[in-house]
């Protein structure tokens, strides 16, 4: 019975069903894989290397995480799978990164760019509806608007969506070590925390998933913080970790007292373990040396 109550809390993660079912052992990626990964993260990643935001006149910081707080009460809304909401991000910043858009059109930068992460590859949401996202987003916008800016998005980016987020590395880094379900969706809980900061859109998408599962470890008070099963997965040292989690860690202690709380309100749910409601860590149990951080 209690083994098929775990199985029911993990419902919404097929990964972690299939891994509960099946027993896989620790994935071991292919060399060829990785690398042709870490030379996609490079490539794609240098258009975000200097903080856009900066080139915007009406787009600032708080605007940017006031649009990625409405992404993600909709990507909850209508449920749709965890890698369209990064994809989605990542979709609505490298736009942005390459033209410049009226603070009034950045919402319909937003809904188009969720509307083609949720046709992409895999990841295809076939419930999703034109018509369903501008009757809950956008009332105010005609589908002929939202078809004119998604053209003009995908010939921006020249139709280049395989780009690697922080959720192509997740399932990799969580199954490094044996991870429990509250240690997964404290993970979790970080990395879409880690969506709406401005000051690590200029961070390597794998750097930001390794810094999530150190934030949550460190949350949780899983020691080893980080172990060397972790540093050899990732590549990353501890240190190199640090200004990345300390500034998830302070998104966390934010949190409960900001009207841009989705994410957190999220993660409060039962089926995600309350893991928002716990006590983030003091600032010392994350402050160390810290070595240059990778950026691209």
């Amino acid at each position: 019975m209690e083994a098929l109550c775990n199985l029911l809390q993990r419902w919404l993660n097929p990964w972690s069903i299939i891994n509960s079912l099946f027993k896989f052992p620790t994935i071991n990626y292919s060399s060829e894989y990785k690398t042709n990964l870490n030379k996609n993260e490079a490539r794609e990643g240098k258009i975000q290397l200097c903080n856009y935001l900066t080139s915007h006149s009406s787009i600032t910081p708080r605007v940017r995480a006031s649009l990625v707080n409405l992404i993600v009460e909709v990507h909850q809304k209508l449920r749709l799978s965890p890698e369209t909401l990064y994809l989605t991000v990542s979709i609505f910043d490298r736009f942005l990164s390459k033209e410049t858009v009226p603070m009034e059109d950045a919402k319909l930068v937003g809904v188009c760019a969720m509307l083609i992460a949720s046709k992409y590859g895999v990841y295809y949401d076939p419930l999703l509806k034109l018509q369903e996202l501008t009757d809950i987003w956008m009332p105010m916008y005609t589908i002929r608007d939202i078809l004119r800016m998604k053209e003009r998005i995908l010939k921006r980016l020249e139709s280049s969506l395989n780009v690697p987020t922080p959720h192509t590395y997740l399932f990799r880094y969580i199954n490094i070590e044996r991870t429990d379900h509250e240690t997964e969706c404290m993970i979790y809980f970080f990395s879409e925390l880690a969506l709406m900061q401005h000051s690590l859109i200029k961070m390597c998408p794998s750097l930001i998933a390794a810094s999530c599962v150190h934030a949550a470890r460190c949350t949780l008070k899983k020691y080893p913080l980080w172990t060397e099963a972790l540093q050899g997965g990732t590549k990353y040292s501890e240190p190199q970790l640090l200004e990345c989690t300390e500034i998830l860690v302070e998104a966390h202690s934010q949190a409960p007292k900001s009207i841009l709380n989705a994410v957190y309100k999220k993660y409060s749910l039962d089926k995600f373990k309350k893991v928002a409601l716990h006590a983030p860590p003091p600032g010392s149990s994350t402050s160390r040396t810290a070595e240059p951080t990778r950026v691209i």
